[in-house]
């Protein structure tokens, strides 16, 4: 019960990239399942079951899968205390705010894209997680991120639904590249969480720039459409 209590919590401070695609595809599978209960026409009972495994799919991906990712990734550093941490692109906070309270980073900022809306649910999710005297936060076009070069020890960018960082244009991913690795200093790590296509972008881009990038592996990664990278800044 602890565990249903707890997920359920994480969903309502977090939410979900594709609220809409769940919810259109349980409210199509319930109508659905309405008209074939009156109609008597069982054969469209594969079409409930196609609409309610697409709802559970998009509401696992973005809830369940997308936070073990984040978790993984965190857990496994270990940061001196006068170390500090960005998260680009930051949605509503999970991985903001997973450092911010999981590690012994002096500080955590994060920057929200300009063209996403969430930056009164991250101000309140960091005082439910009692860490906003460690967070600072803004909203920016993340192509021109507001820091000094070598200002982070640690950065992590986790696309979200239709933000900058899933902008396919090079125009997009370029300068993101490029910002990240002028903002994280010598040494330091990036965490980049995306659809496989974006990570082979990215992981392009660093190369690029002489930076080590190495592949996160879990199962099922590729049902979820997602890939997860760690790139060292040289």
């Amino acid at each position: 019960m602890n565990k249903i209590i707890n997920w359920v919590k994480h969903w309502y401070r977090y939410k979900t990239d594709e609220p809409y695609i769940i919810a259109l595809s349980f409210i199509a599978a319930f109508c659905l399942y309405g008209s074939i209960y009156f109609d008597h026409k069982n054969k469209l009972m594969m079409y409930v079951l196609i609409l309610i495994l697409l709802g559970l799919w998009t509401l696992f991906r973005t809830v369940t899968f997308k936070k073990n990712y984040i978790n993984q990734f965190v857990d496994n550093q270990d940061f001196v205390a006068s170390s500090k941490g960005l998260d680009l692109g930051t949605g509503t906070g999970y991985a903001l705010l997973k450092m911010a309270k999981n590690t012994n980073l002096k500080e955590v900022d994060g920057v929200e894209d300009i063209y996403q809306y969430s930056i009164q649910r991250l101000e309140k999710n960091s005082t439910l997680e009692d860490v906003k005297e460690k967070v600072q936060l803004k909203s920016h076009d993340i192509t021109d991120i507001p820091y000094d070069d070598n200002s982070f020890d640690v950065a992590t960018a986790v696309h979200g639904r239709d933000d900058q960082l899933s902008n396919r244009k090079k125009a997009i991913y370029q300068p993101i590249s490029e910002e990240l690795n002028r903002v994280v200093k010598s040494g330091g790590v990036i965490f980049m969480l995306n659809t496989p296509g974006m990570i082979r972008r990215f992981k392009k881009e660093f190369e690029a720039k002489g930076a080590s990038v190495k592949y996160m592996h879990k199962r099922f990664e590729f049902f979820f459409n997602l890939r997860a990278i760690i790139i060292k800044v040289k």
